[in-house]
């Protein structure tokens, strides 16, 4: 039985927590929940059985095993290196954040020190390994193309108060994995997985709006010497935070059902 602290309350919060009580509940304790928002966090915890705490050093003193970022590139930030460094293992579900070249590399640098590892899930899309063997194999060229609703990617930075069109499909944005995380930091933690997987500095990544559009999309293509391969996946916004895909969590439960299987899918 592993010991899981989550950080991070909020409606994917509540699908990871809710689904690995219900699913791994004889391979997983959650010893404690941490959030801003109390009200949440302390609804939460009692709804799974957990503890909620309102200071993360409480969270910490629970010596988890593995620790849960699902609560945004700010708490990623703020937690992740001394989680690394002095608490335990880290799932960051706000990939984003490493698009921040200093903060990885603080994050790396504190789990090689530590010995603690560091996860990265495959959040709003998949083949993380099949990424990883075009990098091995070098990948000649990567891009992602990102299709959602209007009102996904309305309030971002990059549109500057700008309000999308919701009868015109747009191209809102192309260019590269740190412009796109800068301009849409709510948006874009796939294109940023999507680089880390296939260490590829120059992926391309197009954001494109589309009215009524129920659905985020998302379209890679890798190209290599010998292989070309596309992946496509399409899933639906968290109803309460339309920024967010419902698979994001659910990754989670899968990546702790991985660790906790003697058979390890890859």
């Amino acid at each position: 039985m592993k010991k899981l602290a989550v950080i991070g309350c909020g409606a994917l919060g509540r699908i990871l927590c809710t689904n690995v009580k219900k699913l791994l509940d004889d391979k997983y304790e959650i010893v404690g929940l941490f959030d801003m928002n109390k009200e949440a966090g302390v609804a939460l915890a009692n709804d799974v059985g957990s503890v909620f705490v309102d200071k993360i050093e409480d969270l910490y003193a629970m010596k988890p095993d593995i620790t849960v970022e699902i609560a945004g590139i700010p708490a990623a930030k703020a937690y992740g290196e001394e989680i690394l460094k002095n608490v335990s293992d880290f799932i960051i579900v706000s990939v984003g954040s490493l698009a921040d070249e200093d903060f990885k590399n603080k994050l790396v640098n504190a789990a090689e020190e530590s010995g603690h590892r560091l996860y990265i899930p495959n959040g709003a899309v998949g083949g993380f390994d099949l990424m990883q063997i075009f990098s091995l194999m070098g990948a000649k060229s990567v891009s992602i193309e990102s299709t959602k609703a209007p009102r996904s990617l309305n309030g971002a930075p990059y549109l500057e108060g700008r309000e999308l069109s919701e009868t015109e499909e747009e191209l809102v944005f192309k260019g590269n994995v740190k412009d796109a995380i800068k301009g849409f930091p709510k948006n874009v933690n796939v294109a940023v997985a999507t680089a880390l997987a296939s260490d590829f500095e120059n992926t391309e990544v197009r954001i494109r709006s589309v009215p009524n559009k129920r659905e985020n999309s998302h379209a890679i293509t890798l190209e290599g010497e010998n292989m070309k391969a596309e992946i496509k996946i399409t899933s639906t916004p968290d109803p309460v935070n339309p920024k967010s895909s419902v698979s994001a969590a659910w990754s989670v439960v899968a990546l702790l059902k991985n660790l906790a299987s003697p058979m390890f899918f890859y």
